[in-house]
């Protein structure tokens, strides 16, 4: 599905916004603050007691009746120190309880063992993954923190979806996603396998769909699922207690179909042969692995979309399967499931609802994609009944890599942020502010936001080593904004900034983040979003060193939407930003990256990108997060970082990246050690002193300098 970026603008403009820091949630920050573990999500009670449970192996009865999926989790939290019998020792129970509700669990970890309360199998399984997050491994001592836990979800569906339809991806991929979403909780794949370059479904009476022949040969020709891999993804699924929403788009978004079989679905012709593939589908896929199937619906106009969408609602309601559609879509009249990708609900209120408005991660910048998922309530103003939502990610340009789609894109954070969204429900009053903009200092908003980064970081360095991880710790990461200035004034602010001349900054906005949205190019919000084009900006940060060394550093400016290759394009030779933009550090000008292409711009610079352009691979210099950080140099103090932030067009996105990753001394830690001690030792007039290496301090420099004063002080 593609964003109608006109749609998007009117809508938005309409949608009445507040950019105050109106905030509340459920959970105290404090107790947050205080949890002893950074669990995600946070359950709806805790009881955290002082102390762990040493563990050097437990009894868990019955083990070898549990599940392949659960006899593996367990054996990772206790590292096979498991046996199934025994009358003393540390112990797990697994104990039915009906009176719980579905999902939900309590989880008790005292010094003698752990105790959990379930009612159905999803809520044992999320019991032990709070489990594995309690446990902690030191000196190779397993330890669990003690506590009592009561949980359940907030919203019945908690999804992600993921477009294979344009670019092909393998099940052993697909199974690692649906593993990290089972630790977090998250229930429904959405899994979207038709669209306009292929069709990726086998189809026993249709087979020219899968044709190589017949998708974009720059799309995976050729490449589709079989039966036998759609009951494979769905039975691995289903052992993790996730339901797999298959997705095929109609009539919309059926280029390859079209070309498959001669004749468009919404033809007479097609609405037969899409009866045939959805019966023999069905027929394969049994309800019990697929409860729903979506229809898409969306960004389309038929002649008939009565008798089309009733003819093919008919079909799945006969074989009782729940129906889905995007919407705004294509009318209808039945009881089917509306999902929300626009904020304006076009046919009726009271309907069911999954929300995935504001929700797609290619739409998102990595470090402003964290809060605007943290701080947007599931069903925010809906008036339909709100079954949950579903995390999209669209990667439409051309994929060079099948797993490109989790390195350009803030996959992981924007999971993990979602996951803790949509089970605790936590976040009750919000703000149109955090689409674009972090709270500000000072508020609760922004204690709650610190204190999740907190827990978000935490989770980046214990479970998602070696694998991207787009996100910087940016609370402490303060500026000053300048007010939009006009051509006119910038010759003397440039002046101001390379002479080294104080700037008054008296009347500069405060601004806060690793990202600084001045204004969206969706209209929904940033620090000027009502500045006028051709005005400029200026961001003013200091950073403190210790040392005289360099630091690691994400350094950009427009940040590209990954669904659609519209944007002003990668800067000319020598220069940060394609449309003008400069960076200082302590008054000299950071030299820019040595681009491969220099001055490349795609053929459109607003509204949806051209074909050519989709087709070619984003490179990694075209996003900030995927090229080699830049190394900036500091020297020991207070280090000044100014960016220049030109705009230049309407439809640009107004911003620009200074994130921090890792201070990098420019000698060991070893050296300044030294040097802090000698700086320490009595002053001697006249002497020299040579700092070195073990060659240095054992050398006899006195027979080189026999008139001088030498001590030598080897680091």
């Amino acid at each position: 599905m593609l964003f109608i970026l006109f749609w998007i603008c009117v809508s938005l403009d309409a949608f009445s916004q507040d950019f105050k820091n109106t905030f509340e949630s459920k959970l105290s920050i404090d107790e947050l603050i205080k949890a002893p573990v950074k669990l995600i999500p946070f359950p709806k009670e805790v009881k955290w007691q002082d102390g762990k449970a040493v563990i050097d192996q437990v009894i868990i009865a019955d083990f070898d009746k549990l599940s392949h999926t659960s006899k593996s989790i367990l054996n990772s939290i206790f590292s096979k120190k498991i046996v199934d019998h025994g009358t003393s020792g540390y112990y797990l129970k697994f104990i039915k309880k009906n009176l719980i509700k579905p999902e939900s669990y309590n989880l008790k970890v005292t010094q003698k063992g752990v105790e959990i309360e379930f009612k159905d199998q999803a809520g044992q399984f999320y019991a032990m993954q709070t489990l594995g997050q309690l446990r902690s491994v030191v000196n190779g001592k397993i330890s669990i923190q003690l506590c009592e836990i009561s949980d359940a979800p907030s919203y019945a569906i908690r999804g992600f979806l993921l477009d294979v339809g344009r670019n092909f991806v393998s099940l052993n991929v697909l199974k690692e996603q649906l593993d990290i979403m089972a630790k977090y909780k998250l229930n429904v794949f959405q899994w979207h396998l038709t669209d306009k370059p292929a069709w990726r479904i086998e189809s026993k009476k249709y087979p020219q769909l899968t044709r190589a022949e017949n998708h974009r040969p720059t799309r995976n020709p050729g490449k589709y699922y079989t039966y036998d891999d759609i009951r494979e993804l769905m039975m691995y699924a289903k052992e993790r207690q996730i339901t797999i929403i298959p997705e095929i788009d109609m009539p919309g978004h059926s280029d390859s179909f079209t070309k498959a079989m001669g004749f468009t679905m919404e033809s007479q012709k097609g609405m037969l042969a899409l009866a045939d593939i959805l019966n023999e589908f069905f027929k394969e896929i049994p309800k019990e692995l697929c409860p729903m199937i979506h229809l898409g619906s969306d960004e389309v106009r038929i002649d008939n979309p009565d008798e089309f969408m009733s003819r093919m609602i008919a079909i799945c309601q006969k074989h009782q399967r729940d129906v889905i559609v995007w919407n705004p879509g294509l009318k209808i009249e039945q009881d089917v499931i509306r999902q929300t990708w626009q904020p304006k609900h076009l046919e009726f209120s009271g309907y069911r609802e999954i929300d995935s408005w504001n929700s797609y991660i290619n739409n998102c910048e990595p470090m402003t994609a964290v809060p605007k998922l943290l701080f947007k309530p599931i069903g925010y103003r809906s008036e339909n009944k709100v079954l949950g939502g579903i995390l999209c990610l669209w990667p439409d340009v051309r994929l060079e890599n099948e797993t490109d789609f989790i390195v350009q894109n803030p996959l992981y954070p924007a999971l993990l942020t979602y996951a803790w969204t949509i089970w605790t429900g936590d976040i009750t009053k919000t703000s149109d502010r955090y689409l674009t903009m972090l709270p500000a200092k000072g508020t609760d908003a922004f204690t709650y936001l610190k204190t999740f980064e907190d827990f978000l970081l935490y989770h980046k360095k214990t479970y998602f080593e070696g694998k991207p991880f787009q996100y910087a710790k940016q609370t402490d990461n303060n500026w000053l904004l300048s007010k939009p200035l006009a051509r006119d004034e910038l010759q003397s602010m440039d002046k101001i900034i390379t002479q080294g001349e104080t700037i008054d900054t008296s009347n500069w906005e405060k601004a806060v983040g690793n990202t600084i949205i001045i204004k969206d190019r969706f209209k929904q919000g940033g620090y000027f979003p009502k500045a006028d084009v051709g005005s400029t900006v200026y961001a003013l940060s200091t950073l403190n060193a210790e040392q005289d060394g360099t630091v690691k550093a994400w350094i950009g400016f427009e940040t590209p939407l990954r669904a659609n290759r519209t944007y002003s394009g990668i800067a000319r030779e020598g220069k940060w930003d394609a449309n003008g933009g400069t960076v200082w550090v302590n008054g000299k000008e950071l030299p820019a990256p040595e681009w491969k292409n220099p001055g490349w711009k795609p053929l459109k610079q607003s509204g949806w990108g051209s074909k050519e352009d989709q087709e070619i691979p984003w490179s990694k210099e075209e996003l900030y997060w995927t090229r080699e950080p830049v190394i900036v140099p500091l020297k020991k103090g207070s280090n000044t970082i100014i960016f220049k932030v030109p705009s230049t067009s309407d439809y640009q996105n107004w911003m620009f990246t200074f994130a921090p990753l890792e201070i990098t001394k420019k000698y060991s830690q070893h050296y300044y050690e030294r040097v802090a001690f000698f700086e320490n030792q009595p002053d001697t007039n006249g002497e020299i002193i040579f700092l070195g290496n073990s060659i240095t301090e054992g050398g006899d420099w006195k027979r080189l300098f026999p008139d001088e004063n030498v001590i030598n002080r080897g680091i």
